[in-house]
């Protein structure tokens, strides 16, 4: 369908209106940004939050004001990072039906092909870190006329782009979905600069058959050329668009900002008790001077002096803090690992996997979405491949099934699991000597022919003597 089937619209100024869906559900970008930024957090910038210490003199009046310690701390950025590290840590892998020297292999070869040209594990990353902070994310698949070349494993005069939609940079994404939950169109809103610096609107929106671009100038919205822009040659959106209903740190944001109070407010009283104080009762008759040994303070037969001491911290507090802390590595599921393994004399395959499994849990839970994200991406680039590229791959590209294979990032106690494999087959090895000698990346793979040739010596010597020793 084309814009104007799709809005019942004729003019660019009514379509867009109707291209532009309600946002009201998203969370505003001006606040997420604050909260992923330390230095915009509330401590910090609010003080009526956090006032400063008022100095008053024996009488109230205001001497002065004091600036009181101001703690934030970047969680919002431990807790998605820890997300993207452990979904995104291993590479993604396909699983595909394709047999060995078939059609549909070319055609999963040449898709693997684009995907590594265009950095894909590394996009994914970022893709993940913006969706995870953000709520959502958009990857556009794009063809660019080029030189021939047989880089997708044969000629063709074109190649497969890839360009991130991101609303952390201004990019304001507009879906459209029908009744069904299928998409039917997408649209994007940005801005650029013209060559007056000026910034200009843009409205760009993608169909299964057309690409076509807006700019609002004096007179209104207006159509307006683009590279690939015109008919869609794969009747298919070649937009891939990722959501979720909220920031990863949402649920744990007032624990963040609760977290950051208590520490700044600890923070003065660690100051204030810093230095001790000393109690003097009666009269002192001499003090020892400055960088004087043996110091001695000398006082009259009533006087007495002591030093007061803060031994230690309010319980409550400690509670709190760690109270506090617990909820947000526990609510967002994001590992503790300094706090799990204190104590621990050692720690196992098995203990890690215990360690790591609400992270996994939570790979799991984001399948959900990335599991469709990824097949929407396979499908875009099977369709380029037998609709633009090689036209003669069009049946197999149809044929063709691929499932994308998320696997969380682990770390692997190998020692632990080639003793147990050792263990399942009676104690033999496992592998060659020459592979161990090659694994163990001490030395290049050549050096195993001089270990060959030393062994063999040590045979023939073990067997016949050492001839120079006779």
């Amino acid at each position: 369908m084309n814009i104007a089937e799709i809005t019942l619209k004729t003019t660019p100024e009514e379509q867009i209106n109707v291209l532009m869906v309600d946002r009201t559900d998203k969370p505003k970008l001006e606040d997420l940004k604050k909260a992923w930024k330390v230095s915009e957090h509330r401590t910090i910038t609010d003080k009526t939050f956090l006032p400063n210490k008022e100095v008053k003199d024996a009488e109230g009046k205001v001497l002065k004001t004091k600036e009181v310690n101001r703690i934030a701390m970047p969680v919002q950025k431990y807790i998605v990072n820890s997300a993207v590290s452990f979904g995104f840590g291993n590479p993604i892998t396909i699983q595909s039906n394709a047999e060995e020297g078939s059609q549909e292999e070319t055609v999963q070869k040449a898709i693997e092909k684009i995907l590594l040209q265009n950095k894909f594990n590394i996009k994914n990353r970022i893709a993940a870190r913006e969706l995870y902070r953000s709520t959502e994310i958009a990857s556009y698949w794009y063809y660019q006329k080029s030189e021939p070349h047989e880089d997708y494993g044969f000629p063709c005069n074109f190649r497969i782009k890839l360009k991130l939609f991101i609303p952390w940079k201004n990019d304001t994404l507009y879906p459209m979905f029908n009744e069904y939950d299928d998409m039917v169109a997408f649209s994007r809103g940005f801005t650029l600069l013209n060559a007056e610096k000026k910034a200009v609107e843009y409205f760009e929106t993608f169909t299964d058959t057309e690409v076509v671009r807006f700019m609002k100038g004096e007179n209104g919205w207006e159509v307006v050329a683009m590279e690939e822009a015109g008919k869609n040659p794969i009747e298919k959106i070649p937009v891939v668009y990722g959501s979720q209903e909220e920031t990863e740190y949402e649920d744990v944001k007032y624990d963040i900002e609760r977290l950051e109070l208590l520490l700044s407010r600890h923070a003065e009283i660690n100051d204030y008790h810093a230095a001790p104080t000393t109690f003097i009762k009666g009269k002192v008759t001499g003090l020892p001077q400055a960088g004087e040994s043996n110091k001695a303070i000398q006082g009259g037969p009533e006087s007495d002096m002591k030093v007061l001491s803060w031994d230690a911290a309010p319980e409550s507090v400690k509670l709190e803090i760690e109270t506090r802390l617990e909820n947000i590595h526990k609510f967002t599921k994001t590992p503790d690992l300094f706090r799990q393994v204190k104590g621990l004399n050692q720690v196992s395959g098995i203990m890690l996997k215990m360690l790591f499994m609400d992270a996994h849990l939570k790979v799991q839970e984001k399948a959900e979405i990335w599991e469709d994200y990824f097949t929407r991406t396979f499908n875009i680039l099977k369709a380029y491949v037998g609709k633009l590229l090689n036209t003669s791959l069009l049946e197999a590209s149809n044929r063709l099934e691929l499932e994308p294979v998320i696997k969380p990032y682990m770390i692997q106690d190998t020692k632990e699991w080639v003793e147990t494999l050792m263990t399942a087959n009676g104690n033999k090895p496992l592998i060659s000597q020459q592979l161990s000698a090659e694994l163990s990346a001490l030395a290049p793979a050549e050096d195993w022919i001089v270990l060959q040739a030393e062994q063999e010596s040590e045979k023939t010597e073990s067997v016949f003597g050492n001839p120079t020793s006779l």
